[in-house]
C-alpha cells in the first residue's frame, strides 16, 4: 500500500474508508479516534486536569480532599509517579451516576449551574489527558462496598459506538488503603479517583509534582480553601497534597490569612479600587441580540422582556509597592518571601478572572487598537514589566457564563465586547492606566538610571563607527530637499529647548547644536511614546537622529536587557548601529513612494509583530522552571523552584 504522501486526496479517503467494519453505523464520534484526539488538546499542564477532579469534589460537598502519589523506582534508583488518587469525602455517587460521569456531558448541573460544575467533561476529559485508564471508586454509605467504574483507552474499538463498563464491587487500591489508615480516615461516603499509569505528567518526580499542585491550587481556589477566620464563601474544603496542606495564595496579596500576605501598613500590598457593578444580560427589544450593560435602576428591570438575568460583577485592583515581589537574580542565592511573591505574579499578570470564588485565567492582552477604543471598549494600556507589580481580578457567577465565553475545560475566558464596555463605563480602564503611570513614576527613575544610557553630548561607539564608514564609503547622508523644512523645524525646537534649560541666547544654543552636529551626525535618543513604533527616524537639523520607545516591548524585553548586562556593551552598540542604518536608509531614499512604503512597513507591521512576539516571549522566557516533558519516566528528577 502506498504511503499517504503518495495518494492523491480521494485515494487517500478510499483508504481509510476500507478499514471500516462491514455494516458501519457511523457513529457522531468514533471512540477510539475521537478520544486519542481529546487528549492531546486542553489542559496546558498537569495542575490544570487536576483541578477538574478536585471542582467535582468540591461540588459534591466534599470537606476533605487528598491528592497521593503511588511511586516506582527507575533502574537509576529514582522515584516516578506510578498513579495519582484523589480522595475526597464528598457524597459519592450511586453506581450509575459514577458509570454516567465518566461520559462526556455525563454531569448533573446543566439546569442549574449555580456552582462550579456544569458541562459534564470534567472527569473523562482531564483524566485521559493525563493517563490512558482511570477508575473511579465511590460510595454513599458506610454500609455500601466500593463500587469502581473505568475507562481505559486501549479498549476502546478502533471503530464505531462504544460504552461505558458497568460498575462493579472492588476493593480500593492498595495505595490508597494504607493512606486512610495511616490517616485514621474511614471514608464513610465520597469517591476515589485513580490516574493509573498517568503518562503525560507535567512532572515525573513525586517531590516536584507536589509542589506544582500546591502552588496551582493555592491560588486557584484560595476562595474555597478554609482559611480560620477569613473564609468567604460558604462552601470550603481543607486539600492537602501528600500530606501538604494547600496554603491560600492570593496573586494581588491583599486577602489577609493567605500566603505571603502582609498589611498595608507594614509594607504590603494596598486595594486601590474595589467595585461592584450591577448588570443585566438580556436580548435587546429591537435586534433580539443579548447584551450586557450596566444597571442603573431596579426599574429597567421592567423593561427589557422575559428571561433577563440579574447579576454583579466584581473589580479588585491591587497594587504592590516597590520591593514587595522581586525577581531572583540567580537560582544559587537565596530565596526571599519578595522572590516568592514575584514567582506567583509572573503566572498573573494582568486580569484574572474568578468564577464561583474559582480562578479560571489570567489574561494579559486587552482591547487597543484604534476600532477598540472607537467602539468604546476602553483605552487599555499596554502590559509591560511594571505590570507585574499591579493586578486586577474580576469576579462572576455562572449565570455571567455567556458574558465570559467559559469553555468546558474551566480554563479560558473570551469576554464578549460588552464585557470591555461596563468596564469603559465605569473608568476600569482609566484607574489601571493611572496604575501603571504610577508604577512607572515609582520605578522608573531608580531602574532606568542603572539601564539607559546618558546622553554626554558625545558620539558612542555606534555613531562613531557609522561615521566612520561613511568616511570609508566616502558617501555621507545628506538631507533631502522635501524634508528640509522639518529638519530646519527640529533644530530650531530643540535649541529653544535647550535655551529654555541653561538660560543663554537661542542663536547661541543653535550655534552650538549645529557645532555639534558636524561631530555628530547620528544620535541616539530615548523617548517615551505610548502606542508607538519600536524606533523612529527623524532629521534634527542636518543629525539623523532614531527616537528609541520605551514604552514598547523592544526596549522592555531586548533592548534594556543588554543595558544591564555586564557583557552587553558590544552588543548594544552593535544593535544601535543596526537602528542608525535601518533609520538612514528610510531617510535618505530619493524615491518618496518607497520612504512611505518603509514608514508603513516600520509602523505597522515589524513594531506589531515585535510587540506581540516579545511579550510572548517575555512571558514564556520569565515563567520559571519548564516542564520536563522530555526526561524519561526512569530518568532524571526535574528541578523547580523552592516554595
Amino acid at each position: 500500500m502506498q504511503p499517504d504522501a503518495l495518494l492523491s486526496e480521494v485515494e487517500r479517503q478510499q483508504k481509510y474508508l476500507a478499514l471500516l467494519p462491514e455494516h458501519y453505523a457511523f457513529p457522531l464520534f468514533n471512540a477510539r479516534q475521537a478520544v486519542e484526539s481529546q487528549r492531546r488538546s486542553g489542559y496546558k499542564d498537569t495542575a490544570a486536569a487536576a483541578r477538574e477532579i478536585v471542582d467535582n469534589a468540591i461540588e459534591a460537598g466534599a470537606s476533605n480532599i487528598d491528592v497521593i502519589f503511588d511511586a516506582g523506582r527507575g533502574g537509576s534508583g529514582r522515584r516516578y509517579v506510578s498513579a495519582v488518587a484523589f480522595i475526597d469525602n464528598g457524597s459519592g455517587m450511586v453506581p450509575e451516576m459514577a458509570r454516567y460521569a465518566l461520559s462526556w456531558g455525563g454531569g448533573s448541573h446543566f439546569d442549574d449551574p449555580s456552582f462550579i460544575g456544569r458541562f459534564g467533561f470534567g472527569l473523562p476529559n482531564a483524566s485521559i489527558n493525563q493517563t490512558r485508564r482511570v477508575e473511579v471508586y465511590t460510595r454513599t454509605a458506610a454500609n455500601e462496598r466500593f463500587t469502581m467504574v473505568y475507562l481505559d483507552i486501549n479498549d476502546l474499538d478502533p471503530f464505531g459506538m462504544q460504552s461505558v463498563a458497568e460498575a462493579r464491587e472492588a476493593e480500593l487500591p492498595g495505595f490508597v488503603q494504607r493512606h486512610l489508615k495511616k490517616s485514621d480516615t474511614s471514608l464513610d461516603h465520597g469517591t476515589v479517583v485513580v490516574w493509573c499509569a498517568p503518562d503525560r505528567l507535567t512532572y515525573r518526580s513525586p517531590a516536584h509534582l507536589k509542589e506544582h499542585l500546591l502552588d496551582d491550587f493555592g491560588v486557584t481556589y484560595r476562595y474555597l480553601l478554609h482559611r480560620d477566620g477569613h473564609n468567604v464563601t460558604d462552601r470550603f474544603a481543607a486539600i492537602c497534597v501528600e500530606g501538604v496542606m494547600v496554603e491560600a495564595a492570593d496573586p494581588l496579596f491583599l486577602m489577609p490569612g493567605t500566603r505571603l500576605y502582609l498589611p498595608p501598613e507594614e509594607g504590603g500590598a494596598n486595594l486601590v479600587e474595589d467595585l461592584t457593578i450591577p448588570v443585566k444580560y438580556a436580548a435587546d427589544a429591537g435586534t433580539g441580540e443579548f447584551r450586557l450593560t450596566r444597571l442603573t435602576d431596579q426599574g429597567e428591570i421592567d423593561e427589557i422582556g422575559d428571561g433577563p438575568v440579574i447579576s454583579t460583577i466584581q473589580v479588585r485592583i491591587g497594587r504592590l509597592p516597590v520591593g514587595f515581589a522581586v525577581g531572583r537574580k540567580s537560582r544559587s542565592g537565596p530565596t526571599t518571601d519578595a522572590n516568592r511573591r514575584f514567582d506567583i505574579r509572573k503566572s498573573h499578570r494582568g486580569m484574572s478572572f474568578v468564577r464561583a470564588g474559582r480562578e479560571l485565567q489570567t489574561v494579559d492582552v486587552f482591547p487597543r487598537s484604534v476600532q477598540d477604543v472607537a467602539s468604546g471598549l476602553g483605552d487599555w494600556p499596554l502590559l509591560q514589566a511594571y505590570a507585574y507589580h499591579w493586578g486586577v481580578e474580576v469576579r462572576f457567577g455562572p449565570e455571567l457564563d455567556d458574558v465570559f465565553g467559559i469553555t468546558n475545560d474551566k480554563q479560558g475566558v473570551r469576554p464578549i465586547e460588552d464585557f470591555w464596555r461596563v468596564l469603559a463605563q465605569e473608568k476600569v480602564d482609566d484607574l489601571v492606566r493611572r496604575e501603571q503611570a504610577w508604577q512607572t513614576k515609582s520605578r522608573e527613575k531608580k531602574e532606568n538610571e542603572a539601564v539607559t544610557p546618558e546622553d554626554a553630548g558625545v558620539p558612542t561607539d555606534a555613531e562613531h563607527a557609522a561615521e566612520a564608514a561613511d568616511v570609508a564609503l566616502g558617501k555621507r547622508p545628506k538631507v533631502p530637499e522635501r524634508h528640509l523644512p522639518a529638519a530646519r523645524e527640529a533644530a530650531q525646537r530643540e535649541a529653544e529647548q535647550r535655551a529654555g534649560q541653561s538660560g543663554a541666547p537661542v542663536d547661541e544654543a543653535r550655534r552650538a547644536l549645529d557645532q555639534e552636529t558636524k561631530r555628530r551626525r547620528n544620535r541616539l535618543v530615548f523617548v517615551d511614546q505610548e502606542h508607538g513604533p519600536f524606533y523612529e527616524p527623524s532629521w534634527n537639523g542636518a543629525q539623523i537622529q532614531v527616537n528609541v520607545n520605551r514604552r514598547h516591548p523592544f526596549y522592555e524585553v531586548f533592548y534594556a536587557d543588554l543595558l544591564k548586562s555586564a557583557t552587553g556593551k558590544r552588543p548594544r552598540a552593535a544593535l544601535d548601529l543596526l537602528l542608525i542604518a535601518l533609520a538612514r536608509t528610510e531617510l535618505t531614499v530619493e524615491d518618496p513612494d518607497m520612504e512611505l512604503w518603509f514608514s508603513a512597513q516600520r509602523k505597522h507591521t515589524w513594531s506589531p509583530f515585535l510587540d506581540t512576539a516579545l511579550r510572548d516571549l517575555a512571558r514564556r522566557m520569565s515563567s520559571g522552571e519548564e516542564p520536563d516533558d522530555a526526561v524519561d519516566v526512569l530518568g532524571g528528577e526535574d528541578e523547580r523552584p523552592s516554595r
